[in-house]
C-alpha cells in the first residue's frame, strides 16, 4: 500500500473553522483564497462520494470484524484521506470550481485588496451543514451517472465503429451559458444522525441568537430539538428539498417567502388531531434562527419570554403561556431535554 502524502496539522478533516477566515484572506490574496475554499468544497465531497460507497457495501453485508467502532474509525480515515487527497490534485473538481469562477468573473482575481471575493464571501457565511448537503447531493448524483455509464459501457462498445470518434463539445457536460447548477439540499440529505451532531452543529447560532435576545442559549437549542426531533425529522417542503426551519413557525398572513406544507400534530381543546399546514421555509439553518428572534421580538405574546433570561425553563414557560405551541406539555418537554446528557457540557 502506498502512503499518504505527509499532512499539515491544519488539514485534520473535523476544522472548519478555517472557512471563517477565507473572508479575511480574500481580500488580501483572492487567488489563494479561492484555490483553499475550492479544495475544501472538494474534500467535502470526496469525504460524501466514499462515504455512499461504503454504504452501498454494507448492502451486500457487513463483513466479519465490521462493528460500529470500526466503521466510526473508518469514517474518520475516510475524512482525513479526503483532506489529503483534496491538497494533492484530488478529482480535479476544485481546479473546474476555479475555472468556472474566472471563466464568469474574469475580472475577479484583478479586484483591489479592499474587494471582497464575492464567491469566497458566499462560500464562507454558508452554513457548513448546508456546504455538507450540497457536497452529499453532487456526490450521489456523480455515483448514479457513473453507475449508468458502466452498465451502458458494454452496449456502447459492440454497437461502436472501429474508427475512433473525434471528441466534440458536446461531448462534455456542460450546463446553459456555463453556469453551474446545484438543485437544493433534500430534507433527508440536511438531518442528523444524532444528537451529539445536532447540538454541535447548532449550538453556535443558538449562542449568537440567546445574545441577541438576552435570553438562554441552551433553551434555544432545546427548543430545536424539541420541534425537529434532535434533527433527525426536518420539515420538508412538497418537492422533498429542506425548509430549514428549525422552530415550527407557521407562514400566516406575515411571511411572504417560500415555504412547506405538512402534515402536523395539533392540540384543540386537549385533544391532538392532525392537520395540514403550511410551515415557513428558509435558505439555510441561519437564517431559520435569524428569523426565530425577529418572530420572538415582533409580538408581544412573548414579551415576558424574552424578559426571562438566563433561566431557560421560566422562558419555556412563557413561550406555552404566550401561545407559541399547542401542546400543554411543550414546557415540560423543553425542561426533560434541557436534562438530558447532551446539554451537560453546554
Amino acid at each position: 500500500m502506498n502512503a499518504l502524502p505527509p499532512t499539515n496539522p491544519d488539514d485534520f478533516f473535523a476544522d472548519f473553522s478555517s472557512l471563517e477566515s477565507l473572508k479575511t484572506k480574500a481580500k488580501n490574496d483572492p487567488e489563494a483564497a479561492l484555490k483553499e475554499v475550492s479544495q475544501k468544497f472538494e474534500a467535502i465531497f470526496i469525504g460524501m462520494l466514499l462515504k455512499n460507497m461504503r454504504a452501498g457495501n454494507e448492502a451486500l453485508g457487513d463483513g466479519l470484524f465490521s462493528s460500529q467502532q470500526t466503521k466510526q474509525y473508518q469514517g474518520m480515515m475516510d475524512d482525513q484521506m479526503a483532506q489529503v487527497l483534496s491538497k494533492t490534485g484530488g478529482l480535479g473538481v476544485s481546479e473546474a470550481l476555479i475555472r468556472q469562477y474566472q471563466a464568469q468573473h474574469p475580472k475577479a482575481h484583478k479586484a483591489s485588496a479592499s474587494d471582497d471575493n464575492d464567491f469566497i464571501k458566499r462560500v464562507s457565511n454558508q452554513d457548513l451543514v448546508r456546504v455538507k448537503a450540497l457536497a452529499h447531493q453532487a456526490s450521489t448524483e456523480f455515483l448514479k451517472d457513473a453507475q449508468k455509464e458502466t452498465s451502458g459501457a458494454s452496449v456502447n462498445a459492440s454497437s461502436s465503429s472501429s474508427s475512433p470518434k473525434a471528441p466534440t463539445d458536446s461531448d462534455s457536460p456542460s450546463l446553459p451559458n456555463g453556469k453551474m447548477e446545484v438543485s437544493k439540499p433534500t430534507a433527508q440529505s440536511v438531518a442528523f444522525d444524532s444528537p451529539e451532531a445536532f447540538v454541535k452543529a447548532m449550538w453556535p447560532h443558538a449562542k449568537a441568537v440567546a445574545e441577541k435576545l438576552g435570553v438562554s442559549a441552551k433553551a434555544i437549542l432545546a427548543q430545536a430539538v424539541l420541534e425537529t426531533g434532535w434533527g433527525k425529522h426536518p420539515i420538508a417542503k412538497d418537492d422533498g428539498t429542506a425548509s430549514y426551519n428549525l422552530f415550527g413557525i407557521k407562514a400566516d398572513h406575515r411571511w411572504d417567502g417560500d415555504r412547506a406544507v405538512v402534515n402536523t400534530l395539533e392540540f384543540r381543546h386537549g385533544i391532538a388531531k392532525r392537520e395540514k399546514a403550511a410551515f415557513r421555509a428558509y435558505d439555510s439553518f441561519s437564517q431559520s434562527f435569524n428569523d426565530y428572534a425577529n418572530f420572538l421580538t415582533a409580538d408581544d405574546r412573548y414579551k415576558d419570554a424574552l424578559k426571562s433570561g438566563n433561566d431557560p425553563s421560566l422562558f419555556a414557560v412563557s413561550l406555552q403561556k404566550g401561545g407559541y405551541a399547542t401542546d400543554p406539555e411543550y414546557a415540560q418537554k423543553i425542561d426533560r431535554i434541557l436534562s438530558s446528557k447532551w446539554f451537560e457540557s453546554l
